[in-house]
């Protein structure tokens, strides 16, 4: 008797029943997302001291966060051993934000509740004043930014942040009514209009940037998640833990694209032409 041999398996069949490595759910948050974003274009860099870059902030400066919110940008410079001094209308992100900054190297802290108008300091009090994310929410930003130079000192560098129009406009469609309301963003800025604002203010513009392409694409999915939801007070304060699958999976995303080799040339980019912010470096004359 003659045994058949076993017929060998194709190529083909070989390949086809090879299964194609999925990516694993990175279970990022989301929030921690955003600072790692944040830190790859150029904030929070420990190394050289500079909150952003172009932004260097040393010990002998005195820092003013006008708009504070939570305070990572017044934990960074209180690191540096800076003095830093902060306001904000919210009492307990103020008071909160007091006892964090009491236990780093900071050699003074300051804390007041205040809507900046006035700002309870004298005249050519700061080397360094911050107001990022926060001249959006008021009434008047060219009357904050006439106090903000007023307690700048002669060459006083400025770091001034406020959400990119094109951002904005983008959300506009699907987002909450409460987020084009008051306490939220109840002024939009284009390049010019925000340009504009700076230099009347009597500062001189030393750079532009624009970064957050992430958080535009999470904030525009967070309306439609959200849509339904009963909503009030700060935005902000309400982005927060569990999030609904589709952000999830959008941060594991992000996540995971930073971790490509070239990934950096790409997030500038996104940045460049879909920002969530712009960003402007000036200086008091």
């Amino acid at each position: 008797m003659i045994k058949e041999k076993a017929m060998p398996q194709s190529p083909l069949k070989k390949r086809t029943a090879k299964k194609t490595p999925q990516p694993t759910s990175v279970n990022a948050d989301p929030r921690y997302c955003g600072l790692k974003d944040a830190v790859k274009r150029g904030w929070y860099n420990l190394a050289t001291g500079e909150l952003f870059a172009g932004f260097r902030v040393a010990r002998d400066d005195v820092v003013l966060d006008a708009g504070c919110g939570e305070g990572n940008a017044v934990l960074f410079c209180a690191r540096q051993g800076a003095h830093v001094v902060f306001a904000d209308v919210d009492e307990r992100k103020v008071a909160a934000l007091i006892e964090k900054a009491s236990r780093t190297s900071a050699r003074k802290v300051e804390g007041f509740v205040s809507d900046c108008l006035p700002l309870p300091l004298p005249d050519a009090y700061a080397t360094r004043i911050l107001a990022t994310e926060m001249l959006e929410h008021t009434a008047n930003p060219a009357a904050i930014l006439a106090e903000l130079v007023r307690v700048g000192k002669s060459g006083a560098k400025y770091l001034i942040t406020v959400p990119d129009a094109r951002s904005e406009r983008l959300q506009e469609p699907v987002a909450h009514p409460v987020y084009f309301s008051p306490p939220n963003h109840i002024q939009i800025f284009d390049r010019e209009r925000f340009t504009a604002l700076v230099e009347n203010a009597g500062l001189a513009v030393e750079r532009c940037e624009t970064w957050g392409f992430y958080w535009t694409v999470f904030m525009s999915l967070y309306w439609l998640v959200r849509r339904s939801d009963k909503m009030n007070g700060a935005v902000l304060d309400q982005i927060a833990p569990p999030y609904h699958p589709v952000l999830q999976s959008w941060a594991d995303t992000w996540a995971q694209v930073m971790e490509l080799p070239g990934a950096e040339i790409l997030m500038e980019s996104f940045d460049r032409f879909l920002p969530k912010t712009q960003a402007i470096i000036a200086s008091k004359p």
